[in-house]
Parts: C-alpha cells; sequence; structure tokens
C-alpha cells in the first residue's frame, strides 16, 4: 500500500511532469534518491504509469491541416455473450482507436472509450466491433459533445497548497505560443508511454541534439495541445472502485452543474452527451457510501436535475492506451491512434 509520500509524489509529478528529483526534494523535503526510487519501484511493481498525448487545438493552432487528427469521442456500451467478456476485453484492448475498456455494472458488460476523425467513422467502427468480435451481442453509442474535465486533469491532492504552488513553479514559462508541428508529434511520439523518458534516450530515438530535444519538451510542458496523465492502480491504493453517474440535466444549466460537479476531489471525467441523459461524470470513490454523498449534494443544490442510471466501475482493462491485467496492474501499452480521446 502507498504511504502519504508516495501520493505527495504521484501529485507533484501530475503537476510538474517533468520536476527533477533535486527540485521535488527541496519542495517535499525528502532526500531526491529516495524520491527516484520510490517512483522506480512502483513503476516496477506495475502500479504507476504515465502517458503524454496530443489532442486537436480549437484556437489557431486547429488550422494546421496537415495534422488534423481525429475529433469525435463515444462512449460505447457493450453487451458480451455469457462467459465471453474476458475474450471481447481481450480483442478490443489491441485495438488503438479504442483507448479506454471498463468493466461494469448493470444492462452493459463493458463500455468502451473509441475515436474517429467524424461521426461516419466512429459509426463505421462501432458497426465493425458488433460484426467482427466474437462474443459482442450488442451495443449502444453515446456521442460526446464537450469534455469539462478529464482524466489527465485529476490530482490526488496529496500536497498543501504551498507544495503545489512551489511545484507549478518549476514548470518551464514559455511566452511563445507555439503550433502543432510534425516534429513536436515526433517528440510526443517518443515519451507517450513514458513522460519521463531522460533527454539523453529521447535524443537518441529523434537523432536530434540534446539542446533540441530540451527545448521541445519545455514547448511541450506548456502547450494547451498536449496533455500530460500520471496515472496508477487506484484499486491497489485505497480506492474501492470507480462510478459514472448518467444526468438529464436543463441545458440552461448544464455549464452551472458541470462548474459544480468539477469541486467534488473525486470527479474524474464530467461530458455531456447525447441521449436520455445529456450529462455523465465518472468519480473514483474510497467507499462506494461517497456516491451518496456526491449526489445528496448535488440534487440539493440543482433541484431539477434528474438522475437517469448509475454504473458502478469494479475495474478497469486499459485506460488511454495502457492494458492492466485482472488485479490491475499495468502489462501493456498499445500507442492511441493518431489522436488521443479525452477519457477518465
Amino acid at each position: 500500500m502507498a504511504d502519504a509520500i508516495d501520493f505527495q509524489l504521484i501529485n507533484a509529478i501530475q503537476i510538474s511532469p517533468r520536476i527533477s528529483w533535486a527540485q521535488l526534494a527541496g519542495i517535499l523535503q525528502v532526500d531526491a534518491s529516495t524520491l527516484s526510487r520510490r517512483w522506480q519501484k512502483m513503476i516496477d511493481d506495475r502500479m504507476l504509469w504515465t502517458t503524454c498525448f496530443y489532442i486537436e487545438p480549437k484556437g489557431p493552432e486547429s488550422k494546421q491541416k496537415e495534422l488534423t487528427r481525429p475529433k469525435r469521442t463515444a462512449i460505447v456500451e457493450v453487451m458480451c455473450q455469457p462467459g465471453r467478456r474476458e475474450d471481447v476485453i481481450r480483442e478490443v484492448s489491441q485495438h488503438r482507436q479504442i483507448s479506454a475498456v471498463h468493466c461494469t455494472s448493470g444492462s452493459r458488460d463493458l463500455y468502451l472509450t473509441l475515436m474517429a476523425a467524424d461521426l461516419i467513422s466512429l459509426d463505421r467502427l462501432v458497426d465493425e466491433l458488433g460484426t467482427s468480435v466474437p462474443g459482442i451481442t450488442g451495443t449502444r453509442t453515446h456521442h460526446v459533445r464537450t469534455f469539462f474535465q478529464e482524466g489527465s486533469s485529476y490530482r490526488v491532492g496529496a500536497l498543501s497548497p504551498a507544495q503545489a504552488r512551489a511545484v507549478r513553479e518549476t514548470l518551464p514559462v514559455n511566452p511563445r505560443r507555439a503550433v502543432p508541428t510534425q516534429s513536436y508529434l515526433d517528440l510526443i511520439d517518443a515519451i507517450t508511454d513514458d513522460v519521463r523518458r531522460p533527454a539523453s534516450a529521447v535524443q537518441q530515438r529523434l537523432g536530434k541534439s540534446l539542446a533540441a530535444v530540451s527545448r521541445g519538451i519545455d514547448t511541450l510542458l506548456a502547450a494547451d495541445w498536449v496533455r500530460w496523465r500520471i496515472d496508477f492502480a487506484n484499486n491497489l491504493m485505497g480506492w474501492e472502485g470507480s462510478a459514472m453517474i448518467w444526468l438529464s440535466v436543463n441545458q440552461s444549466e448544464m455549464e452551472k452543474v458541470a462548474a459544480a460537479l468539477r469541486l467534488f476531489p473525486q470527479l474524474r471525467m464530467c461530458a455531456s452527451v447525447t441521449g436520455g441523459a445529456n450529462l455523465v461524470a465518472s468519480f473514483w470513490l474510497r467507499d462506494l457510501d461517497e456516491l451518496d454523498d456526491i449526489e445528496d449534494k448535488l440534487t440539493r443544490v440543482f433541484t431539477s436535475i434528474r438522475i437517469v442510471d448509475r454504473w458502478i466501475v469494479p475495474r478497469v482493462a486499459k485506460r488511454a492506451g495502457h492494458i492492466f491485467d485482472a488485479d490491475g496492474r499495468w502489462q501493456g501499452f498499445v500507442p492511441m491512434g493518431l489522436d488521443a480521446p479525452v477519457d477518465d
């Protein structure tokens, strides 16, 4: 089981993914070699993994037509033949356009996070799943409209405000508004499965100078079209599981409800979707009783909200391209296709 220092370490890297151990040692008042050893142990125990990926810019950068990536994401419910769920998990987890695979409760056996260039491509992908993956008996698709929060924004919250501020101050300051280029995408690919890969190792992969690699990484850290994720086996580190609530919300209150949900430290993902429920939120729960408190507080403030459904997620088989065994430990990585959908 992880202790307070481990969670402080995770929290710090979530904020500043490339902070040096020497810098962090001064902030946490823990020896740099101890921090490095603890980090490596969590990775060696397959309890911790990291991801860096590109997302399609929404501003002027989106005019880079040659870098246009898939823009549509969907949450797809999957129903499986009895006894075939594990077969389906193994098959769909190898698909680059399926970034996440969750086991869940209710009328579905799994839910997947899918990405595609457009709605037609997304529909084709869902249809292919139903016809080409043995064991799937049905699907139901929820198209994502707007993400209000996704997994890369989640923070453990183990640092004090002063410590968190000190960690943020180690991030590079880049006043130039860089636009995504193929060179930056190549750099992202070089660290996509290890955000702390040494610059010297990245240099060897790309064949560029060490100075160019360092400058490029600093640019990525400051860019709003790059996401950095530091994830861990929450079910093995004190969390009982996760849950999703599907809400029916008046459109006029959508932004306010999303803002209220972001105040809950348990929130991992929140998005507006299509269907009978138009807002979905995912939470990491140390105890399932926390869901009662979340729902109570939310419905007291927003009396017009209707909770359409609740899904319990006892196990995650894949998240952000990383694949896990039945116990929740990391066991492999499938690079996500072109662009990464934001998920929980």
